[in-house]
């Protein structure tokens, strides 16, 4: 990732003079001028940048030799007090990647999860997948097509992505039901009544461009089509979900129709609304990641939304992307 990239995403973050800012890095030592580039990055803000690294050899001797009395509330303490956290993964975070005995996987775990109860107390908080070869396993796509799309998604002009998201959201505002249409004749009525769009343009899990919302979960109606849908790493092609009361209640092919009927209920409810606003996302690519920030898209996805100010609580979250138009009704 070029420097020139770096500068504009910590900028875009909200990274502001005199701030405290951990770049948290998942990578290893050979990776760690990505971490040092990020560094730098802040200070050019006039910030304060703090390392913390996370590679998983490194943490392989460490849980090994770690007695109970290990990284005490002190540590995560610490951890807590900053303004910002730039989590940033030149591999998949956590997964540890080597075998231990499980006193000190225990150990390890418990680690793990007092970590993120003390950086999700910081003010801020960023996800940046760095496009490797490494991130690329999860995508399915081909290294140096997953290099190049990320790459290309997060080199864009933070401070024009952000006014459009914000003229989006005003084409919203104080509308409480809208109209998804797209082929086939499909429609879906969404209610909004008392949720707040939100906008990912810079702050957030990264590459960014969207807005979004979580509808009423029971008052989702009506059919939508994909082009294209992703389940499970499957993709389906031509469908049609229909839906009612807010859950997906069929659906045009058979294989797909059989997997939602497996599962519970809230797990196939509709807990979101987003609209694509990534200039530099070329084309749909099975990605979701990238997928759902394309301009010119909609998602719709189902599952949790407790984050994002719903109230649907479940296993998962899934989304789906498509193209149609989205528009203020009564």
């Amino acid at each position: 990732m070029e420097f020139e990239t770096i500068l504009k995403l910590v900028k875009a973050s909200g990274v502001r003079e005199g701030e405290m800012i951990l770049i948290h890095f998942w990578g290893e030592d050979r990776e760690r001028e990505i971490a040092n580039r990020f560094a730098a990055a802040v200070a050019a803000e006039g910030a304060s940048p703090v390392i913390l690294q996370q590679a998983r050899s490194a943490n392989r001797d460490l849980f090994a030799n770690a007695k109970a009395g290990c990284f005490d509330d002190r540590y995560f303490e610490m951890i807590s007090g900053f303004d910002a956290v730039l989590d940033v993964f030149a591999y998949q975070p956590i997964v540890l990647g080597y075998p231990l005995e499980e006193e000190q996987l225990n150990l390890y775990r418990a680690y793990i999860a007092r970590l993120f109860q003390a950086l999700m107390k910081c003010k801020r908080f960023a996800q940046i997948r760095i496009p490797t070869e490494a991130n690329a396993e999860e995508s399915g796509l081909e290294p140096e097509d997953y290099i190049r799309r990320m790459n290309r998604a997060y080199d864009i002009d933070y401070n024009a992505l952000a006014a459009e998201c914000k003229r989006e959201m005003e084409r919203f505002s104080g509308a409480e039901k809208v109209l998804v249409r797209t082929g086939n004749g499909c429609e879906l009525r969404m209610e909004l009544t008392g949720r707040e769009w939100l906008a990912d343009a810079g702050d957030g899990d990264l590459p960014c461009g969207e807005i979004y919302i979580a509808p009423v979960e029971s008052q989702t109606n009506g059919s939508v089509f994909f082009d294209s849908l992703w389940l499970d790493d499957v993709k389906y092609t031509g469908v049609t979900l229909e839906i009612a009361g807010g859950e997906v209640t069929g659906c045009s092919d058979a294989e797909l129709a059989g997997k939602f009927a497996e599962m519970p209920r809230e797990d196939r409810t509709v807990c979101e609304l987003g609209l694509g606003m990534n200039p530099n996302v070329e084309d749909l690519c099975g990605y979701t990641l990238l997928d759902e920030k394309m301009a010119g898209t909609f998602h719709i996805a189902i599952g949790m939304n407790l984050m994002f100010g719903g109230t649907n609580q479940a296993s998962g979250h899934t989304d789906f992307v498509g193209k149609g138009t989205v528009e203020v009704t009564e």
